[in-house]
């Protein structure tokens, strides 16, 4: 119990606006996901469908994957843990492709460690993007909430590109 009201008065500093009307989350947690394509995700099933003119991904396809959380948008910025998990081409048209995500984050700042499992469907084109937290493991033991994402930046590298988004996950633990 002293652990979730530290969480809630380190929280209470950056709180970011929604939950629910009457309930703001116990902890926001900020940080920035650090995507490196060509390296650290895996095809895991080839597309159904062929990918339509103009686009990357057929529908159907499936790619495994495991990013790196930082506190700061350089990929050289404290490492707060990592995301692993799958991404599946839903729908796609010329003008956007909709993944279907399920993943877990594995989140250590030092002070505030645990999982989140989280899930959402989104169009990387269209911003922001939310996905639903349906659980956790440690701190975030049975949590709930909402993971909003961003687009930063995309750089091409030796191996692929790094993409960088940014994320304000809204927490809410059971009291």
């Amino acid at each position: 119990m002293a652990l979730r009201k530290w969480l809630f008065v380190i929280a209470s500093a950056s709180l970011a606006p929604g939950g629910t009307a009457n309930e703001a989350p116990s902890v926001v947690l900020k940080f920035y996901l650090q995507q490196q394509f060509g390296v650290n995700e895996l095809g895991m099933v080839l597309a159904a469908r062929s990918p339509v003119q103009g686009t990357n991904t057929g529908f159907g396809q499936e790619v495994v994957y495991e990013f790196t959380v930082t506190a700061g948008k350089s990929p050289q910025s404290k490492v707060l843990g990592y995301v692993r998990g799958t991404a599946i081409v839903v729908n796609n048209t010329a003008a956007s492709t909709t993944f279907f995500v399920q993943n877990v984050i594995h989140y250590d700042n030092g002070n505030v460690r645990g999982t989140l499992s989280q899930q959402g469907e989104a169009i990387f084109s269209s911003v922001p993007w939310e996905y639903a937290i349906t659980g956790g493991t440690g701190v975030f033991r049975n949590a709930y909430g909402f993971n909003v994402g961003r687009f930063i930046s995309s750089t091409p590298t030796p191996n692929g590109n790094l993409i960088t988004t940014y994320y304000e996950a809204s927490v809410f633990l059971d009291r």
